[in-house]
């Protein structure tokens, strides 16, 4: 083998190591535990915080209702950010509409689907059979204004429109119930 073809491949194989180096450091698509990273463009130094007052926001639900965090005061909402491509978000769905559903009068949930399109969302509400309201996020601007860095988080919201609790990753029925319970 000449050396210029030795150097030729031994610069391939280094680039090829270094790209893959790069890929597996990053991973965006991996999951934490429970959670999946994403990146709605949020401030880093900006966090959500128990305590502090939710960032308002008016949406439209998938169904075409309008929707206020600000119409919702008095009223104890729990905010779900997850994603139809988001296995842990797939995986805790059924829990979450069986406390929704427990929970209707008492408090309102609602699924927040960071980066989807309404389409997407509307199919997936339909095939897990999900009945509380449900926002698509397409533009992640609910996504950036709750900071959010990983899926599913579960913000819960006092009466008084405070932050009273957040849960990064899955939720299982019995805490959720728990969190609302306190709330309402």
């Amino acid at each position: 083998m000449s050396a210029n073809l030795r150097t030729a491949v031994v610069l391939v194989v280094t680039a090829v190591l270094v790209i893959g180096a790069v890929v597996m450091v990053r991973q965006p698509w991996k999951t934490d535990g429970d959670v999946t990273r994403i990146d709605t463009g949020a401030d880093p130094s900006r966090t959500l915080k128990v305590g502090e007052p939710a960032p308002g926001f008016a949406a439209t639900t998938i169904t075409g209702e309008d929707f206020s965090l600000v119409e919702l005061q008095g009223q104890p909402v729990w905010l779900i950010f997850g994603a139809t491509w988001c296995a842990n978000c797939r995986g805790e769905a059924p829990d979450v509409q069986a406390v929704a559903s427990a929970y209707t009068g008492k408090v309102t949930v609602v699924a927040v689907y960071v980066g989807e399109a309404p389409e997407t969302v509307s199919a997936y509400v339909e095939r897990m059979k999900l009945t509380h309201p449900q926002v698509a996020d397409s533009d992640y601007q609910l996504g950036r204004a709750y900071s959010i860095i990983g899926l599913p988080t579960h913000v819960f919201i006092d009466s008084q429109g405070q932050v009273n609790k957040i849960v990064v990753g899955g939720i299982s029925q019995s805490a959720a119930s728990i969190i609302l319970d306190d709330l309402s």
